[in-house]
């Protein structure tokens, strides 16, 4: 079977013949490939490339459109650092010094403006080439957009001393989220928001309900008109918010590893979300330790990849993965060692017959 036959069946609540499994990757691959984390994210051409070798190396059974996180803002003028070992962050937030800014700002060009043009032509090439596997690009969905333009920390202030300013900054951010989603869509490509800093880590549930859950109501309303299914990835803990993020309709929710101080609450997430995804139809994707990938052993990265498909069980509508984006110096090996213990561990004859 093929890559796209596994998740095909995922998605029906279906059994293939192994657990469909893909790393989350973004410069790990640039990295991989022999590039800076900057010319991967920069140069669509060499993204692509080492995107393709990437597959022929792993095979994973989704492949994404994925750089980073800072290009939406970095077109409205936010400045990019860029780093040799770490994603590229935001260090200069251009609303954080006058909010009145966003009454200026206009939203983006998809086809002008920053890197969007460039991302672009990637998704283009990606989807030129045809894999046979499932496939995504992944975008930032509106609250981190509003995030990163002001500063995490003073919109976590504003939700308490200017909520209406925090909801006029989120229509922009969901009406920039949303205009980047067609222009993805007609390279026909899939959709894949991430929102890590709407995380229960950072914000809390309360938070979500009345900040975030109505815009991302908004932006997946908007796409399911176009008949298209969107995914969320949001970092952190999310186990409070999984009935919100479900209720939303988002087709697909993948998550990160829980990140209170009970242990016993890493594999809770996952049970709980596949149990609610199982009862409404939605996919859980998740969610292998990702932060391990630079130095575990064989036998460590064989353990997290058991203990997902363990939780998982004989229920289906489940995509196992990585908790969030490999890190951009993975050690090659455990990514390998990864796909080769979900082949085998996920073979659903195996499972079926526990």
């Amino acid at each position: 079977m093929t890559g796209r036959d596994r998740v095909v069946a995922a998605y029906k609540g279906e059994f293939a013949d192994v657990v469909p499994a893909y790393p989350i990757a973004g410069s790990f691959a640039g990295c991989l490939d022999g590039l800076s984390i900057e010319e991967y994210c920069t140069s669509p051409k060499k993204a692509v490339k080492a995107m393709l070798n990437y597959y022929e190396r792993y095979q994973p059974d989704i492949m994404i459109a994925f750089n980073d996180l800072a290009k939406e803002v970095e077109a409205l003028g936010c400045r990019v650092k860029y780093s040799d070992y770490v994603v590229p962050s935001i260090d200069q937030h251009i609303l954080q010094e006058d909010k009145g800014k966003l009454a200026r700002l206009e939203v983006p060009d998809p086809y002008r403006d920053g890197r969007l043009p460039a991302f672009l032509e990637q998704c283009e090439a990606l989807s030129a080439a045809k894999f046979p596997s499932g496939l995504g690009a992944v975008l930032v969905g509106p609250w981190t957009i509003a995030m990163l333009l002001r500063n995490p920390e003073l919109m976590c202030l504003d939700t308490i001393d200017d909520p209406e300013f925090v909801h006029e900054l989120m229509r922009f951010s969901t009406e920039y989220a949303k205009r980047f989603g067609d222009a993805v869509l007609k390279t026909k490509i899939g959709l894949s928001y991430t929102d890590p800093t709407a995380s229960c880590s950072l914000v809390g549930p309360d938070t979500y309900r009345e900040f975030i859950k109505p815009y991302h109501q908004d932006m997946v309303n908007y796409f399911k008109a176009k008949k298209v299914g969107t995914t969320i990835h949001i970092c952190g803990t999310t186990h409070q918010i999984h009935e919100d993020l479900v209720d939303v309709g988002f087709v697909a929710i993948t998550i990160d590893l829980d990140q209170q101080a009970d242990p016993a609450l890493q594999v809770d997430q996952l049970d709980k979300l596949v149990t609610l995804g199982n009862q409404r139809g939605v996919v859980g994707i998740g969610n292998v330790d990702v932060t391990i990938f630079e130095r575990a052993t064989r036998a460590e990265i064989e353990a997290e990849v058991k203990r997902c498909i363990d939780t998982v069980g004989k229920r289906s509508r489940f995509v196992l993965s990585t908790s969030c984006e490999l890190p951009p110096r993975a050690n090659p090996d455990c990514v390998k060692w990864f796909m080769d213990a979900a082949r085998d561990y996920g073979r659903v004859d195996r499972i079926l017959s526990a």
